[in-house]
């Protein structure tokens, strides 16, 4: 309550001292700072500074007074900086005639407004949703990916690149800031890049339905606080990324997509027009959340388009995988009976499961159809043929060599191979004709690197998995 009073006193003394339209803005400040400066950031030019009328250090009570009436202009929704000699705050200015910044609203951050920043984009076979949150100084689209040396296409929502093509042929020749990309790569690859972060004020026009969407800040958050304008104000319908996705208006059970992260692109589907939608600004410096990472048994094949599907399951754990004929489309883990699948496609089709539990993997008697942007709800039954072929590895952990042993309860064709957790596979121990009976065949794995493997055996249309691990 003393706080309070006082602060009204100040406010009191400061509207005295102005004439025309004052702002003046207090931010709470505990490292109790010799010196600052304040500018906007629409004019860097102008410096206020702890000298300048109506501006000071408040240091009985840690506060840093900054009178906007003292730049020549300003506007709702520019961005203020404070600038001390170890930190920085940025204080987006509304129409209230005073704001007041104390507790968890003083937000602070290390070093200075602008400092360049280094980050790392790293690319997967095939497509990705990709995303920048620096200042790039050519925007040009064969200038930024230029070091991806398997580069094969770029994609928007409605246009393309193709560095093979003649440019004729291409209509993608500029990157916009805060909006995501589709890029492929024939192979693995990756670079760097170098500049300014991005301000979480860089406003991004969403048309009413799907856009692709950058996320800028600095640090992996929750996907709830990114988009808490668009839930609040009943705008958002549903955020997907390559495999998962949330939507508002479910059961959060439902929900697989709780973070979002630096470098990622995203789906965002909105039912109005949205001139300028931002990041909260508040969250820059704050600790981001730890990414949890899932190793699935299989890597679904990525398309640039995809349906959201929902079902529950009488199981509480294991792993779903939706498959069109014979290729992975989709992956996730049971959410207590709950699944969540984005299954990647471009056309209508038909998909069948398979469930991966107690290292085995069983098809189930399940079968949808999909069309891209449409979401399904379904039953999902995990009935499944009873299975009569047993898979062993000993020893395990083991090196370099490890024996795989498995009974054949019918006669037919058997196939063990063995994948990476990329799900590649990096060889073929058996695939021929077998009677019924035992067998053991021996994997030597010299060549590899230390690490998870798994052991794959299908036999009589079911398939076993068993989990490796190579200790050099």
């Amino acid at each position: 309550m003393k706080r309070i009073l006082t602060l009204m006193t100040l406010l009191v003394i400061s509207a005295a001292l102005f004439a025309g339209i004052p702002h003046p803005v207090f931010v709470e400040n505990t490292g109790d700072p010799a010196s600052f400066e304040a500018y906007l950031g629409s004019d860097p030019g102008t410096l206020l500074t702890e000298t300048s009328v109506g501006c000071g250090i408040l240091d009985a009570y840690h506060l840093i007074m900054v009178e906007c009436g003292n730049f020549p202009e300003w506007e709702f929704a520019d961005v203020l900086y404070i600038v001390t000699d170890t930190q920085y705050s940025e204080v987006t200015l509304g129409y209230d005639n005073v704001q007041v910044l104390t507790g968890e609203e003083a937000v602070w951050y290390d070093g200075e407004p602008g400092d360049e920043v280094t980050t790392q984009n790293a690319f997967n076979t095939g497509w990705n949703l990709w995303s920048y949150n620096v200042d790039i100084l050519n925007d040009s689209v064969a200038v930024v990916l230029a070091p991806l040396e398997n580069l094969t296409k770029v994609k928007s929502i409605t246009e393309s690149y193709d560095p093979t093509l003649d440019d004729m042929f291409n209509t993608l020749f500029t990157l916009t800031d805060g909006y995501g990309y589709w890029v492929q790569v024939s192979a693995d690859d990756s670079f760097e890049l170098s500049g300014d972060l991005l301000p979480l004020s860089t406003p991004i026009a969403l048309d009413s339905g799907w856009n692709l969407v950058g996320f800028i800040p600095e640090d992996n958050y929750g996907v709830e606080w990114a988009f808490d304008s668009l839930i609040v104000a009943n705008q958002l319908v549903k955020v997907k990324s390559i495999t998962e996705s949330y939507d508002p208006t479910l059961d959060p059970m439902y929900n697989t997509l709780e973070m979002l992260y630096p470098g990622k692109g995203y789906w965002v589907n909105v039912n109005t027009d949205i001139m300028a939608f931002n990041y909260p600004e508040a969250e820059r410096g704050r600790v981001a959340y730890e990414e949890e990472v899932t190793s699935y048994i299989w890597t679904p094949v990525v398309y640039t388009n995809s349906t959201c599907a929902y079902a529950m399951i009488n199981e509480t754990e294991g792993q779903i995988g939706a498959f069109v004929n014979g290729e992975c489309r989709a992956v996730t883990e049971i959410n207590d009976g709950y699944i969540s699948l984005v299954i990647n496609g471009e056309i209508l089709e038909t998909v069948n499961f398979k469930l991966f539990q107690n290292g085995q993997v069983s098809d189930l008697n399940t079968q949808i159809a999909t069309a891209p942007g449409e979401d399904v709800f379904f039953d999902l039954t995990s009935e499944a043929p009873v299975v009569t072929n047993a898979l062993s590895a000993y020893p395990n952990p083991f090196n370099p060599e490890t024996t795989i042993a498995y009974d054949v309860a019918t006669a037919g064709n058997v196939n063990v191979s063995v994948y990476n957790v990329k799900g590649q596979k990096i060889a073929e121990l058996e695939n021929g004709h077998k009677d019924a009976g035992q067998y053991n065949i021996v994997w030597k794995a010299d060549s590899q690197a230390s690490g998870i493997y798994f052991v794959r055996m299908n036999a009589a249309g079911t398939d076993q998995i068993q989990k490796v691990i190579l200790m050099k």
